[in-house]
């Protein structure tokens, strides 16, 4: 029996404020591989498979100037079979996109880059057991 009710078994979505929806969800079919699978007024849902991303249209909101100051999400991480982690990497660096790392956190080996808006995301793989 879990220790709480709650017996979660993953994450449906996250949602993120973007300028411009046309903009993020073509970057995210490009770069993601993420599909538009619903469009309502004023967001849109993008994703594959069990992963999702909603699309929120807020043109005049502010970006956080300083993130590591302040209470949000800082990043989102997905995850991949470590087999397919340098080609990836590659891939993000032929399509011109800014990519740091990759890093080597102990447990795993990440790298970074963020969406039009400045969403940092994360593509990670576990070090072999």
């Amino acid at each position: 029996m879990p220790s709480t009710p709650l017996d979660l078994n993953g994450l449906d979505h996250y949602a993120i404020n973007i300028a411009d929806l046309q903009r993020s969800a073509d970057w995210y079919e490009d770069v993601l591989g993420l599909h538009i699978l619903h469009k309502w007024n004023t967001t849109w849902m993008v994703g594959r498979g069990n992963l999702k991303v909603g699309l929120f249209l807020r043109p005049e909101a502010d970006p956080q100037p300083d993130i590591n100051n302040t209470v949000l999400i800082q990043h989102v991480a997905f995850s991949v079979d470590g087999d397919k982690f340098s080609d990836i990497h590659q891939y993000l660096l032929q399509k011109g996109l800014a990519v740091t790392g990759p890093e080597d956190s102990g447990i795993a080996y990440s790298i970074f880059l963020q969406d039009p808006d400045g969403h940092k995301l994360e593509i990670t793989t576990y070090h072999a057991s």
